[in-house]
């Protein structure tokens, strides 16, 4: 759902070479998360449901900015984050034209540790890492107040919230004096080992690739009712329209895909449309 300049742009410039040379035949090019977004997409195809559509898939390695390749035509479509995350980076990029195309499948976010086995136990002053982008970041503190460590002065059922703009800063109830370090996503479940760190909260594809199973091994674990954070297909304004774009949307969003993620995560990863 996080950008050094330098890195960024020498790993874009590379990714979009060979994205380009993969799409050269007429395929969709898409770049995924691994677990479970680019699983899903090959899925979809060994199901037959792409029809002749021919995807082509990478998958997100290095600090790369996704979206940004995506605004510059360099891939057809992403398919690794949530719709408050996409709200924020077009609020934040003059002139990007992102738009959600399928809305496929939640991804519970959940609060762990190693050194405790229930919420209880949390020690006062424990440090928790929480992710360091602003949407993710207000998701964490909103799981953290259902698990009743802290209290926020905002409503999340309020339509005019902006989620980028929650933070630590927003907790007016903090009765164990609780801390907090801001990590990026992909670093949250190696931070489980940090002996400075009692527990940590990771989005659902980072806990499962890091081989934690987020319906067990989660001391909290965020609810799929009404969840906003549905993950979305996301491709330019001007390719919504597009068939293979359309294609793929179908296939991700059909009731075989969504019997799949069902039997196979076990409740992980959950059907946005289920």
């Amino acid at each position: 759902m996080k950008i050094k300049k330098l890195l960024a742009g020498a790993l874009g410039v590379v990714l979009a070479s060979s994205l380009a040379a993969c799409g050269s035949d007429g395929s969709l090019t898409v770049i995924a998360d691994v677990t479970p977004h680019a699983e899903l997409i090959r899925k979809a195809e060994e199901l037959g449901l792409l029809g002749d559509t021919k995807v082509e898939v990478t998958e997100i390695s290095g600090d790369v900015d996704v979206n940004q390749l995506v605004n510059e035509g360099d891939l057809d479509a992403n398919f690794f984050q949530h719709l408050p995350y996409l709200k924020d980076w077009n609020a934040n990029h003059e002139g990007s034209d992102l738009v959600p195309v399928a809305t496929v499948h939640v991804e519970p976010l959940g609060l762990y540790s190693k050194k405790i086995t229930t919420v209880e136990e949390t020690p006062d002053g424990a440090v928790i890492a929480i992710p360091a982008d602003p949407t993710n970041q207000a998701r964490a503190l909103f799981l953290l107040e259902d698990a009743k460590l802290i209290g926020l002065n905002v409503d999340r059922n309020d339509a005019d919230l902006d989620y980028s703009q929650v933070s630590d800063a927003n907790i007016d109830e903090n009765p164990k004096n609780l801390s907090f370090i801001k990590i990026d996503r992909p670093q949250l479940a190696a931070s489980l080992d940090d002996p400075q760190v009692n527990l940590s909260v990771i989005n659902g594809n980072y806990a499962l690739e890091a081989g934690l199973v987020p319906a067990n091994d989660a001391l909290v674990l965020e609810q799929a009712e009404g969840n906003p954070y549905a993950n979305v297909l996301v491709v330019k304004e001007t390719k919504k329209d597009d068939p293979k774009v359309k294609a793929l949307a179908k296939a991700l969003t059909s009731p075989e895909l969504a019997t799949y993620i069902e039997e196979n995560y076990q409740g992980s990863v959950l059907p946005a449309n289920g």
